[in-house]
Formats: C-alpha cells, sequence, structure tokens
C-alpha cells in the first residue's frame, strides 16, 4: 500500500470558451483548501486545445501550489462530453503535449481498447488518472477488484472507481474495495460511493487507504460532492 498523504480536489466546471472573473475570483479564495484543482471541460462549447491551453495558463497564473487535473467526462461516464471516440482519444493526447497539466483523466470502458493512446500519453511524459463510473449501480466487490486492477494496467499513477449506491451496504463494499486495492495495487486509489448516501467515502477515504477527495469550488458537478471548505475540515479528522 501506498503511504500517502489524502488529497483534496476542487473540481471546476466552466460552461464558456473562458474562464470568468467570477470563476477564477472562486478558484482563488478556495486556494487553502484543496491541493489538486479539477478542470472539468466536456461542458465547454466547441473545446479545442487552445482554448484549454489558455485556461490552465490563467489558472497557473493564480497565487497557489496546486496541480492541475483535466478531465473531459464523456456521456456514458455521466458527463456532457459528446466526441466520437476518435476525437475523445486524440483530446487525451493533444492534451499530453501540454506541459502545465499535471494529470489528464482517461475513462475505461469495457468494450473500449484505449492503450494505445494511453502509451502515447505516458510517452508525452502525461501522468494518468484512470477512472470507471458506474451512475446505476454499486457492483460486486470482485467486480470493483477486477476493475482496479484493469485500471492499473492503463499505465496510471492514479486509479478513480465512482459507483451509485442503493443501500448502505453498497457504501461499505466501496470502502472494502478501496482498502483491498490500496493494499494490493502500487497506484493511488480513489473509491466514491455517490449521492448524500454515501458522503463517508468522500470524507473519510483516507481512513480506509483511498488518496483523492473531490468537492466543489461552487456548484457540485458530481451527485453527493460537497464543497471544498466543508471537505477540508471533514478530511481533517481523519489526519
Amino acid at each position: 500500500m501506498n503511504e500517502v498523504k489524502p488529497q483534496i480536489v476542487a473540481s471546476l466546471m466552466p460552461k464558456s470558451q473562458r474562464l470568468t472573473a467570477h470563476e477564477l475570483e472562486k478558484a482563488t479564495e478556495n486556494i487553502p483548501y484543496f491541493d489538486i484543482l479539477e478542470l472539468r471541460i466536456d461542458a465547454i462549447p466547441s473545446c479545442d486545445i487552445e482554448m484549454v491551453e489558455q485556461m490552465v495558463s490563467a489558472l497557473k497564473e493564480l497565487n497557489g501550489s496546486f496541480q492541475i487535473l483535466v478531465t473531459y467526462r464523456t456521456q456514458s461516464q455521466g458527463g456532457e462530453g459528446d466526441l466520437e471516440e476518435s476525437a475523445y482519444q486524440q483530446l487525451l493526447v493533444d492534451l499530453s503535449k501540454l506541459t502545465q497539466i499535471d494529470f489528464i483523466d482517461v475513462e475505461w470502458e469495457p468494450e473500449v481498447d484505449r492503450s494505445m493512446t494511453c502509451q502515447k500519453m505516458l510517452a508525452q511524459g502525461a501522468m494518468i488518472v484512470a477512472s470507471y463510473h458506474n451512475f446505476n449501480e454499486t457492483p460486486s466487490l470482485d467486480v470493483m477488484k477486477k476493475t482496479y486492477f484493469r485500471l492499473s494496467q492503463m499505465g496510471a499513477s492514479h486509479v478513480k472507481i465512482a459507483v451509485m449506491p442503493q443501500s448502505r451496504e453498497d457504501v461499505l463494499r466501496v470502502l472494502h474495495a478501496v482498502s483491498e486495492a490500496s493494499d494490493a495495487l502500487t497506484q493511488w486509489v480513489t473509491g466514491i460511493s455517490m449521492s448524500h448516501l454515501g458522503l463517508i467515502t468522500r470524507t473519510a477515504q483516507s481512513a480506509f487507504g483511498g488518496c483523492l477527495s473531490f468537492g466543489a469550488l461552487e456548484e457540485a458537478v458530481a451527485p453527493g460532492q460537497i464543497s471544498v471548505r466543508q471537505l477540508f475540515d471533514a478530511v481533517k479528522l481523519y489526519d
């Protein structure tokens, strides 16, 4: 198991082609409360690599030592992105050429092979957060453990699963999967049980071997996400 300090990720999801003064102000106000800023680019209309580069540069100019994770969440994984598969993979490769980006999210889907894209990204020096989302249910413990293993095969430094609970037992199963995966894998492991029912998986992530807790700068971008300030106070209890 990796002995790591849990990190708070602040999610920012702009809906225009430039970051607004308000969005930059919100990021600046909350710098003391997060370690990584996640720039969600799937809601940006006609998003291209130059726009992303400008946004990342604007964020890097803020007075903070945080890292940047760029995520393009596809519709099949609960986001707003509607790129065709080839365009999605090309976007990932193009993002990996931007040296100011610290991490790039790559989605894992059982029926799609993105291994060559990951190899190209790694060759450019990118750090990959391999992710899988299920908004319908919480799979069995065995399926989640196998999913973590498959994510680990993508060359990622971080592996992340986010699933939807229907019961308290579902939430416990996610924490169990995080605990076992963090012992078995060399990557940083994150497991989120979404919605308010799964809130403990966000606040107590580190107690079970998890490494990333996602909070909102303003509006939640995922079910059950709380503000980074609330998350910062809650996570401290488990340090």
